[in-house]
């Protein structure tokens, strides 16, 4: 019989007894087959943390483990050693809790500092996804998402992947990196210049970072590696950092005080980014995530830094005769036509088409220079949620709902994108009454 403690936390329990994962699993622990969960959420959650969030009865794990082989033993509680990574989780959470509720930012930083030396971005992560778990409301703790990162200045945030992949010139983390020093760049120009109105229309060059990380970056990691938390907090950020600016240049004035506070969450995302979002990126994301990233990074523009820098060790995904246009044809009742000829007209609409499966996955948009929505490939065969910001998700669901249960069979909206008038439609899909998808269209109607 193994003596293993309820303590430990569960990832090194499994590398000292492999044969464990299973029986874990057995009991309840379904994350514990995820490498990723693994080898994240696992460094910090132990048997009993675990049981407690799963709500399951500590004697029936024991129970099963000793089925198993394995006597699970009551050790040292974590709240009695500040280096367990259990107890590190939780005393993170009190430090967020606590500025989270006004206590002064400076007080509490020096707290962290007696208790830790470093911390990871892993950890970082999960202390805020706890919380969200725990109750604290999504929308609080992306109001101060800004104050709980600040918590963690002149701290060694540990990148846990050991790779310097910001170094490598043309990769897209060297790339994103690049935008970064642009983006600080050009926030000084508005801080400390004259002339701030164009200097805050230039920073808006700043749409085309985050609409990289919202594309291509934000929804990888939350439906493969199950990280939500860049997702729901950095992601609403982004979008109201680019909301208040936009705000300033169509007013075309601005409040100095407000204006300040803007370029604080400006300076604070390129930390968050760097310190806490990119360790996580090179930590989790495989060669050939890296390469479809690049290879669609020019569908969000290139604002920051002119042209894609070459990256030499892109290899750029080889076509299969089946995805290659053949001679084939199309045949309607109302006529035939070529697969060529059906690309082309595609092409040459004015309107972006988006198709939605009736299982809420994309699985086409047309191509399309200019577009008003960019669409990366990696979106294809994607939870159609996972492609918007955490504040629209609940009405996307909400709609798709109204048209499966045919409350609703269309919703036509009209913006104001970039200057111009956008009519966009969402259009149900049925045949022989049974919802199959939905349509967008997306169409620039300025010139009407």
């Amino acid at each position: 019989m193994k003596n293993i403690s309820i303590n430990e936390p569960v990832a090194s329990l499994v590398e000292k007894y492999p044969d464990l994962k299973n029986i874990l699993k057995d009991i309840g622990f379904s994350e514990i087959t995820n490498p990723l969960a693994l080898s994240s959420v696992g460094k910090i959650v132990s048997i009993k943390k675990g049981a407690g969030i799963k709500n399951i009865d500590l004697d029936i794990i024991r129970e099963k483990l000793q089925e198993g082989g394995f006597n699970l033993i009551e050790d040292q509680d974590p709240q009695d050693n500040p280096s367990d990574e259990g107890k590190r989780l939780e005393l993170l959470k009190s430090y967020i809790e606590r500025v989270s509720k006004g206590e002064d930012l400076e007080a509490v930083r020096s707290d962290f500092v007696k208790n830790f030396k470093d911390v990871s971005s892993n950890e970082i992560v999960a202390a805020e996804e706890s919380l969200i778990k725990s109750g604290l409301p999504l929308e609080k703790v992306q109001k101060l998402c800004d104050i709980h990162s600040a918590l963690f200045h002149e701290s060694n945030i540990i990148d846990e992947s050991q790779k310097d992949l910001e170094k490598i010139p043309g990769h897209p983390l060297n790339i994103l990196s690049l935008e970064n020093k642009k983006i600080k760049s050009l926030a000084d120009g508005v801080k400390e210049g004259e002339d701030k109105l164009k200097r805050i229309s230039d920073l808006l060059k700043i749409n085309s970072h985050y609409g990289k990380k919202a594309g291509l970056i934000y929804p990888l990691l939350k439906t493969k590696y199950k990280i939500s938390g860049p997702s729901d907090v950095m992601w609403a950020v982004d979008d109201e950092i680019r909301r208040d600016l936009s705000k300033i240049i169509k007013a075309n004035s601005y409040n100095p005080e407000d204006l300040n506070k803007i370029l604080d969450r400006v300076y604070e995302m390129i930390y968050k980014e760097e310190s806490i979002l990119f360790p996580l990126l090179k930590e989790n994301f495989t060669e050939e995530e890296w390469n479809k990233i690049y290879g669609d990074l020019g569908e969000y523009g290139l604002d920051l830094v002119g042209e894609l820098p070459l990256w030499k060790d892109y290899k750029p995904k080889e076509i299969s005769p089946k995805e290659k246009i053949s001679s084939g044809s199309l045949d309607f009742e109302t006529g035939s036509l070529k697969l060529n000829e059906a690309m082309q007209i595609l092409r040459t609409l004015d309107a972006e088409l988006t198709f939605i499966d009736k299982d809420d996955l994309v699985r086409f948009y047309s191509e399309g220079e200019d577009k008003i929505f960019p669409r990366p490939k990696s979106c294809l065969n994607r939870d159609v949620t996972s492609c918007h910001p955490p504040k629209v998700v609940p009405m996307v669901k909400s709609l798709l709902d109204d048209f499966k249960n045919k409350r609703k069979d269309r919703l036509v909206v009209c913006r104001n994108i970039k200057g111009k008038k956008i009519l966009v439609k969402y259009l149900a899909v049925y045949e022989d009454g049974e919802y199959i998808g939905t349509l967008e269209t997306v169409e620039d109607i300025s010139q009407y």
